[in-house]
């Protein structure tokens, strides 16, 4: 604006001519008194006209004092003579400068005057050849006059409604104001009716909301409602209730502020702001000089869907899959969700919860029994038995008292080993296999870890990319929109709106294409986290989002600087990562357990095997024949005689002399199992070196991807924004914004996938270091910061 200055003398008078009534006072801004039409009255007029004063004001401010005088503004009564008559009134008025035919009636009956005494805007017109209304290359070509047209805005609202709920006989409730002052508003409705296919009966609505309802055709299956605004207050809600009641789908011309309000759906978002805006820019150049009749007609109105969901259940339609993609839901009503999860809650739940790791919890305490089963063979072992004998009668007569005919008795015996290499060996062995159960328990601790940081990474990084896919769905509706106005305007041909539909259409499929991957990837968390596999859930991303993670990357970046540096870094974490590998230390007990299989082996040549056993014995019962003495009393023979209690204490010994070559079989097993566990135990280390190396390599591209596809991206929008208002002026074609837009497309989601793909680097880094940055205190960070350190310094000059 400030290039006019220069030429204050020529514009002042330009301006002074061609606004014979806009006066000045010297010092004083130019003044410039706008009139205003309005079809007739409306509670929301004062409401919808301070938006266009607003953005008037906040554009001319500091090169004219526009003025909005309310005697000047003119409400008809919803009529063609009322609004031609308040038309009339003001194009004679010396006082106005420039006049805004606000309302459909009154932008009609100024279009059609031909050239014009004062400038002019009409901010609404349906169709231009339709309403015969004069366009010259995409502007009116008729001077003073400019108004606004909006390309197939009943068409589109219809094709969208057809996609929620298909239906063939469809009633309109129209104003009878404009039914009456505009005829070609129905023959309007009925071309586009034939040509979709659909049978549509208007409705004349006037003040009753009853009344049009009542006028519903029995056989009505979807209405459509155009702007009501000459409805008194309350009568709009009766008329919402009215359908929803009769269970009919309805569909608002006027846009989402009526879903808001009960009805069903609607297309247009509310447009009144941008309108406003672009009125405001077309009185500026007005008044800055341009000719009225030069300026554009085409107005875009950028198509947002939106449903009212309690309203589509009330009715009982279900929008598809492919309505779902673009459309924002309102009053959608899905169950408060309370699970929130975040990397680290997430990270603690798998440890907690998981099937695979709750089964090595049982391995791990089955190991822990078979050490206490290996220890008891060490520790003494008591018997108790019980024993009832019956013999026959004469054998138990001919023992002479020794042996009786019914014996009832007990026993407790005792035995400690005192000394046995294989049972000494055996618990030995035991405890270093438990060790490698604990050690590959901790593995699995860690591959869980891995397993669920990643899975949520995953979903987070699906949900983004599913984001950037339905932001460039909705780009292609702009485009389209677009497209639109230039088919109207006559600087493109229908084969670029066809294009842009067909792209819309590829456009949705990738947005279901992503919602199902996203979907899929929140079942797989659910399942490592033991739940049911659909449970909805909200991510918490302040953890990926905070600096914290980036913080890591941050200080990777300090030992990445040059190849030197990288290399000994490198180096660093291999032995960090060695030190703390959990499968090592499951791999170094498996081989003490093997050791100590050989040396059995090689004791098993020349130890014995110890045992000290004792026993006691008592015979309870005895009775029936035998159980008194057999000699005659008379030979005065006196024998001792056994009381009921015998025991004994004994020390035994044993050695193999031969096992048939058993012993020299085990030992050379043992060795050679020996030797398999002890080049696992090379073979592994290097795959572990080979792991933490290759993540490095990975992380290190993945962090210094970020920044290059941020570059892209921003490099790629700079451009989309450049060819966009180059195609919008025609001059570069479609192919050109389609490669743009797709080159924009594909930088966005580069950049995005890089951020994750850093993220998931990250964890499998430390998954290979055996430790987790979400699981050490600052302490441990610090150690281990302080052992990179002094490996950097104690490393020699390459």
């Amino acid at each position: 604006m400030t290039r006019v200055f220069p030429f204050c003398s020529v514009f002042l008078f330009f301006t002074l001519a061609f606004f014979p009534a806009m006066s000045r006072v010297e010092g004083q801004l130019p003044i410039v008194r706008i009139g205003i039409v309005l079809d007739g009255p409306w509670e929301k007029d004062r409401e919808m006209l301070n938006l266009f004063e607003h953005e008037v004001l906040d554009l001319t401010g500091g090169e004219f004092d526009v003025r909005f005088p309310l005697e000047k503004r003119v409400t008809a009564d919803w009529t063609a003579p009322g609004v031609k008559a308040a038309i009339d009134q003001l194009l004679a008025d010396p006082e106005i400068d420039l006049i805004i035919a606000a309302g459909q009636i009154a932008s009609h009956d100024i279009c059609r005057r031909g050239p014009l005494p004062k400038p002019a805007i009409a901010p609404i017109v349906i169709d231009v050849e339709l309403q015969e209304i004069p366009i010259k290359d995409g502007t009116s070509g008729v001077k003073n006059l400019n108004y606004l047209t909006y390309p197939a805005g009943i068409y589109r609202d219809l094709e969208a409604f057809l996609e929620i709920v298909p239906f063939e006989k469809l009633t309109v409730f129209a104003s009878k104001h404009y039914l009456e002052s505009l005829p070609v508003v129905e023959s309007y409705s009925e071309n586009i009716s034939k040509q979709l296919g659909i049978e549509s009966q208007r409705i004349k609505v006037g003040t009753s909301a009853e009344e049009a309802l009542a006028g519903i055709p029995p056989d009505a299956q979807a209405v459509y409602v155009a702007p009501l605004f000459h409805l008194p207050p309350g009568e709009f809600d009766i008329l919402v209730q009215g359908l929803i009641d009769r269970k009919l789908p309805s569909f608002s011309l006027y846009g989402t502020s009526e879903v808001e309000l009960g009805i069903m759906a609607a297309l247009k978002p509310f447009f009144i702001p941008r309108l406003a805006r672009r009125v405001a820019l077309n009185i500026q150049r007005i008044l800055l000089g341009e000719e009225a009749g030069s300026l554009p007609v085409g107005f875009s109105v950028a198509e947002k869907l939106t449903i009212n969901m309690a309203t589509a259940r009330a009715v009982g339609v279900s929008p598809g899959w492919g309505v779902l993609t673009e459309a924002e839901l309102i009053d959608e009503r899905r169950p408060e969700i309370s699970r929130r999860v975040d990397l680290k809650s997430v990270a603690m739940e798998a440890r907690e919860v998981n099937l695979d790791l709750a089964a090595m919890d049982r391995s791990v305490a089955a190991g822990e029994e078979e050490v206490n089963e290996a220890r008891s063979s060490l520790l003494p072992q008591l018997d108790v038995s019980a024993l009832g004998v019956v013999i026959d009668e004469d054998r138990a007569e001919a023992s002479f008292g020794q042996q009786a005919e019914r014996t009832f008795s007990g026993s407790l015996s005792a035995t400690q080993v005192i000394f046995s290499e294989p049972a000494w060996a055996n618990l030995s062995i035991q405890n270093d296999l438990q060790e490698t159960r604990e050690w590959k328990r901790q593995q699995l601790v860690l591959d869980i870890t891995l397993e669920s940081t990643t899975a949520y990474l995953n979903v987070l990084r699906l949900k983004t990319l599913e984001n950037i896919q339905k932001e460039n769905l909705k780009l292609t509706r702009s485009n389209l929109d677009m497209a639109r106005v230039r088919e109207m305007i006559g600087s493109a041909g229908p084969a670029e709106v066809y294009r842009w539909e067909s792209q819309i259409a590829s456009n949705r499929k990738v947005v279901i294409e992503a919602s199902a991957n996203r979907n899929l990837a929140e079942i797989q968390l659910n399942r490592i986290l033991n739940r049911p596999l659909e449970e909805p859930f909200v991510t918490v991303e302040d953890d990926i989002n905070d600096s914290s993670l980036f913080a890591i990357g941050e200080q990777f970046s300090l030992y990445t600087g040059d190849r030197r540096s990288f290399r000994i870094f490198r180096k660093a974490m291999v032995e960090e990562c060695l030190n703390a590998s959990p499968e090592l230390a499951a791999l170094d007990a498996a081989i003490a357990a093997q050791e100590r299989v050989l040396s059995s082996a090689n004791y098993s040549f020349w130890t014995p095997t110890v045992a000290l056993e004792a026993k006691i014995e008592n015979r309870f019962s005895e009775n029936g024949a035998g159980t008194g003495s057999a000699l005659d009393p008379a030979l005065s023979i006196e024998l001792p005689e056994r009381d009921d209690t015998d025991w004994n204490v004994g020390l035994s010994a044993s050695f193999p002399i031969f096992s048939g070559g058993s012993r020299t079989a085990a030992r050379r097993k043992a060795l050679e199992e020996l030797e398999k566990l002890e080049l696992e135990q090379k073979a592994l280390a290097e795959r572990i070196e080979q792991r933490i190396r290759s993540a490095l390599h990975n992380m290190g591209a993945s962090y210094a991807g970020i920044w290059q596809a941020r570059k892209a991206a921003e490099a790629s929008a700079k451009t989309l924004n450049v060819v966009g208002d180059a195609y919008a002026q025609g001059t570069v074609s479609i192919l050109d914004l389609i490669d743009a837009q797709n080159n924009d497309l594909v930088a966005d989601l580069v950049a995005a996938d890089a951020v994750f793909e850093f993220f998931i680097d990250m964890m499998e880094t430390e998954r290979a270091a055996g430790k987790f940055s979400l699981f050490m205190s600052e302490d441990e960070k610090t150690a281990r910061t302080n052992r990179i350190e002094a490996f950097y310094k104690n490393s020699p000059e390459e």
